[in-house]
């Protein structure tokens, strides 16, 4: 009677056993094996990629005089007034000597800094002239993108106020640099056509192309996925809705 009895338990002891053997293989069964996984399909398309260098600036006036007297007198006659237009060597005002002052450009008159009947000393500020026919726009560029901006290169330059794109070309760049936050810039002067809607200070966006690709296969940024070595992949539909992976090498594929 008791060999019976623990020859049941055991038998039981065995049955329990494989229970849980069958049911730890089958719960590992639904781990291990792949599952389905919801995302959102999209199509590569087929495009020509562009990439820009930017600059952000300002326009300026290239060409502006601010008169001076070089010895002592007192104003006569002031024969011009400011907005007046006036070209190179045009006489300013009455000095009372043999040789009036004489604008040294041709531009607009901005500002007249004397009165007539005024006595000045030498050094006094007389007239300023600005050329606004002659504008351009300065910009700071990095050390590492001089081999980018080189004289005489187109670029499109924006203006912001005006929501308008114009053509410019590079007209010079600094010999010396200026550090600043350690890194070195260099100025870059880029000349503008002449249009009457640009004025003096308006803020800038300069582009030139850097890298341009044809016929490039596309993906949206959201369809593409990074490993922790920033190695680029995007997971494709595979068999029975798992998803398998194309490296950067298969991309196109």
């Amino acid at each position: 009677m008791d060999k019976n009895r623990k020859k049941n338990k055991k038998n039981k002891k065995w049955i329990a056993a494989l229970v849980g053997t069958a049911v730890v293989l089958f719960v590992g069964s639904r781990i291990i094996a792949p599952k389905p996984v919801a995302y959102e399909a999209v199509e590569a398309k087929t495009e020509d990629i562009i990439t820009w260098y930017s600059f952000a600036g300002n326009i300026e006036a290239n060409s502006r005089e601010v008169l001076l007297s070089d010895s002592p007198f007192t104003v006569g006659e002031i024969y011009v007034e400011v907005g007046d237009l006036v070209e190179e060597g045009t006489e300013l005002l009455e000095s009372g000597s043999e040789e009036n002052p004489k604008s040294g450009i041709e531009g607009e008159i901005t500002e007249v800094f004397v009165k007539e009947n005024e006595s000045v000393s030498p050094g006094t500020k007389l007239v300023s002239i600005v050329d606004y026919s002659a504008l351009e726009v300065v910009v700071k560029v990095d050390e590492f993108e001089l081999d980018a901006v080189t004289e005489g290169k187109e670029v499109v330059v924006r203006v912001n106020a005006l929501n308008k794109d114009y053509k410019g070309t590079v007209e010079s760049l600094s010999k010396e640099g200026t550090v600043m936050n350690g890194v070195t810039y260099f100025m870059a002067v880029v000349q503008l056509d002449y249009d009457d809607a640009l004025k003096v200070g308006m803020s800038t966006e300069v582009t030139l192309l850097k890298e341009e690709v044809k016929g490039a296969v596309t993906l949206p940024m959201t369809a593409i996925k990074f490993h922790d070595d920033n190695t680029p992949y995007v997971l494709k539909m595979g068999p029975e809705g798992t998803t398998v992976k194309r490296h950067e090498e298969n991309l196109s594929h």
